[in-house]
């Protein structure tokens, strides 16, 4: 089985060989090469437990480009509309309480600019850099590990726009805890909503940074074991 990372030039040019020249009876399952001797010998379910340990990339790249695709993505967007619908319903009232409304108006355009950039920036980019980590091909140039400032950078980008979403889920709670003009807005019950929404996304921000970190710290651990072998 490879992962990515080859103990020997050997090792390397065995797998590299059995992409374009299968061996009889061996197969491939993403990043693994095993010999199966029954049918329902349940082995694929076997090498995906193991993935972890032994496909690191494969394994951390699917589950970056699963979190992207199945919850950040949408929930961005989610999290877009409403910001929109908010500043809509808020027009009326700025015009009535225009020093007032200054404020959260600048908030909420500047987080929407933000959300909009973060995903057309950092997400799709990210879940590009990605697929060649999901399926190896024959025609396909191996997985080689990302670096690790890139990793470093993307944690960095992802922790900027969390600390954002953090800052302004506080002031739109204080909006709705605090007496003030902006009352009509702010006790509505989408209010609350979105707030909920920003914290929501910045959860799933937090949870890509956490696998980010554990990617490069697994790479570092490989690339030790390999110095020392």
């Amino acid at each position: 089985m490879f992962t990515g990372f080859f103990s020997s030039s050997l090792q390397r040019r065995f797998c590299e060989g059995f992409l374009f020249y299968p061996i009889r009876r061996l197969r491939q399952y993403g990043g693994f090469i095993f010999k199966q001797y029954k049918t329902k010998s349940g082995i694929k379910t076997l090498l995906d437990n193991q993935r972890q340990l032994f496909d690191f990339n494969g394994y951390y790249a699917a589950e970056l480009a699963r979190q992207i695709k199945d919850r950040a993505v949408p929930h961005a967007e989610r999290l877009s509309r409403k910001l929109e619908a908010l500043y809509v319903a808020s027009r009326q009232e700025m015009k009535q309480h225009a020093v007032i409304f200054m404020e959260f108006n600048d908030v909420i355009i500047s987080y929407y600019r933000e959300l909009s950039t973060y995903r057309s920036v950092v997400l799709e980019s990210l879940e590009k850099e990605l697929k060649p980590a999901l399926k190896i091909k024959a025609d396909e140039t191996m997985l080689q590990a990302f670096r690790p400032d890139y990793h470093g950078n993307v944690r960095e980008v992802m922790k900027a726009f969390v600390k954002e979403s953090n800052t302004t889920a506080r002031f739109l709670q204080k909006c709705v805890d605090n007496d003030n003009n902006i009352n009509d807005i702010c006790a509505d019950r989408k209010m609350q909503d979105l707030i909920n929404c920003i914290k929501e996304m910045s959860l799933i921000q937090r949870g890509m940074v956490t696998l980010l970190q554990h990617w490069e710290d697994q790479q570092r651990l490989n690339g030790l074991q390999m110095y020392y072998n």
